[in-house]
């Protein structure tokens, strides 16, 4: 183990259920790892129940969205690219999030009408995608605004 991975052990230890008697639903889950610079669809259900998608570029930086948002590393599982986070992972349920998130003004987690079931599945991938590979190095992207929009059906 390197030496930063041995601070993370303490962490992942006291947030990650160890017993099998009672599992958690982080046990049912899986973290699929993306990769910046790759094309990536995001996919959430909206407060109206609708499936919305929407692809674009892992690490892309949106800047602030209206809430003022930080979207500069989307994809990232934490706040924007130098927000908390355990290393510096990129997952498909992370990147989900984030568009969510960026075109919804979610706030809130689990709680956000819109991206909370999306916040929800990107937990164990904030815990636990750095053990699993997923982390990259952040890349350094000039400010772009999407283009498109979600599409929701």
């Amino acid at each position: 183990m390197f030496p930063h991975q041995l601070l993370l052990l303490p962490l992942l230890l006291a947030t990650t259920p160890l017993t099998l008697a009672s599992p958690s639903p982080l046990h049912k889950r899986s973290v699929t790892c993306v990769k910046v610079g790759a094309t990536a669809t995001a996919s959430w259900t909206n407060s109206a129940g609708e499936t919305c998608s929407y692809t674009g570029v892992v690490g892309s930086n949106y800047g602030e969205n209206s809430a003022g948002g930080d979207y500069s590393c989307n994809g990232r599982c934490g706040t924007g690219c130098t927000g908390v986070a355990i290393g510096n992972v990129y997952t498909q349920d992370c990147w989900s999030h984030d568009i969510c998130s960026y075109f919804n003004n979610a706030s809130g987690g689990a709680s956000d009408p819109n991206c909370g079931a999306a916040f929800e599945a990107a937990e164990d991938d904030f815990l636990l995608g750095y053990l699993d590979g997923c982390s990259q190095t952040n890349p350094t992207n000039p400010v772009v605004k999407p283009t498109a929009s979600p599409v929701c059906s």
